[in-house]
């Protein structure tokens, strides 16, 4: 027998299936007692639910039969038009080089659309301070529309492009050029990526506080200047200047007054060095500048100017003037085969230590070679 009442309906294959129950007709318990209302009729019992060995063993058209809900696509692209806004133009890309590899890693060196000559001397337009390069190793040429021609020069150990040695190539995005064992990448760059590039690079090297450069990579510097001076029988300066009782001042004026009095320190010395020179955060108080052919005299006197610029100094703060000193420790000389980053730097340190022991705020600069 099938109830008319809507609760049951019957399938194709004759058996009832449970439908909906209209809410005027629905059981005001579930124990099978009278409902409430103006419906006192019986209520007809509801099939009991199959086992779960039947359910397992009904066949499985009968489940991929079954209508399945209708979602909408997770896909689906969706476009908001508002008026008044246009859509932003493309950017005009401009060829570039990125170092990956070397004492360089994330330069960028933007291709001005002129011939640039590559190589490890310091007259070439794209200098890779590295010994297994030649002097002028290769030249980028500008090729019509926008693009870029490499070409070899004759160097000792080649140029590589994407694994192949090549005497002449037309660069494409992204391919990869080895020189010697430096790296780099040829890319089509928007300004904003040149940009965004060259803020990253400026992070990496640069120490946060005074914007010198940073200690990993003065030591990166020092190996390749070392190497240059060794094979071109140059000289080479290094100075080591430290700040005289700083500790004191962080004591009495407290730490934001001596990261003011770093900064300030920082911009004096730089005005008073060269533009090839290199200035960096060796570490805490102590600042290092690396200098090229230049004579012991000349290393002298620039470690006398850097000392009186620190004293010369007036730092303002919280109403009060700041004053202070520095004690120099600096070495020249014509590296030889020997010759290590490690024997510089012992050299000006110990030169800064007999600073310090006769009384600070003083030079000292090596009469002859390192030991």
């Amino acid at each position: 027998m099938h109830a008319t009442d809507g609760r049951y309906r019957q399938g194709s294959g004759g058996e009832d299936r449970v439908g909906p129950v209209p809410a005027r007709n629905r059981p005001a318990t579930d124990t099978g007692g009278p409902t409430t209302g103006t419906e006192d009729r019986a209520q007809p019992a509801v099939p009991d639910r199959p086992s779960r060995a039947a359910r397992e063993t009904r066949p499985a058209l009968e489940v991929e039969n079954r209508p399945r809900p209708c979602l909408p696509s997770i896909t689906a692209e969706y476009q908001i038009v508002c008026p008044g806004v246009r859509p932003a133009e493309p950017e005009e890309r401009h060829p570039a080089l990125l170092f990956l590899t070397g004492s360089r890693v994330g330069a960028v060196v933007v291709l001005e659309g002129r011939p640039l000559v590559v190589g490890r001397d310091p007259a070439c337009d794209i200098v890779v301070p590295e010994e297994t390069i030649s002097r002028r190793q290769a030249r980028l040429l500008p090729a019509e529309p926008g693009g870029v021609v490499l070409e070899d020069l004759g160097s000792r150990n080649g140029t590589v492009v994407n694994g192949e040695r090549i005497t002449r190539r037309t660069l494409a995005d992204g391919d990869r050029i080895m020189l010697g064992r430096t790296v780099l990448k040829f890319a089509l760059q928007s300004q904003l990526e040149e940009e965004c590039q060259q803020r990253l690079y400026e992070l990496s090297t640069r120490d946060g506080l005074t914007n010198l450069f940073n200690r990993r990579y003065f030591d990166e510097r020092l190996q390749a200047e070392l190497a240059f001076a060794r094979r071109h029988g140059s000289l080479l300066g290094l100075l080591l200047l430290d700040l005289d009782h700083f500790k004191r001042l962080n004591d009495i004026h407290g730490h934001v007054a001596g990261d003011r009095a770093l900064m300030e320190v920082a911009r004096a010395i730089g005005l008073q060095v060269r533009g090839e020179d290199m200035v960096a955060r060796y570490g805490g108080e102590e600042i290092v500048v690396l200098v090229r052919d230049i004579p012991r005299a000349g290393v002298a006197v620039l470690a006398e100017r850097l000392r009186a610029a620190v004293e010369s100094l007036r730092i303002r703060h919280d109403g009060k003037e700041l004053t202070l000193t520095a004690s120099v420790g600096a070495v020249a000389l014509r590296p030889v085969r020997t010759t290590t980053a490690s024997d510089l730097i012992a050299g000006a340190d110990r030169l800064l230590y007999e600073a310090k022991s006769q009384g600070r705020n003083r030079t000292c600069v090596a009469e002859g070679d390192l030991p």
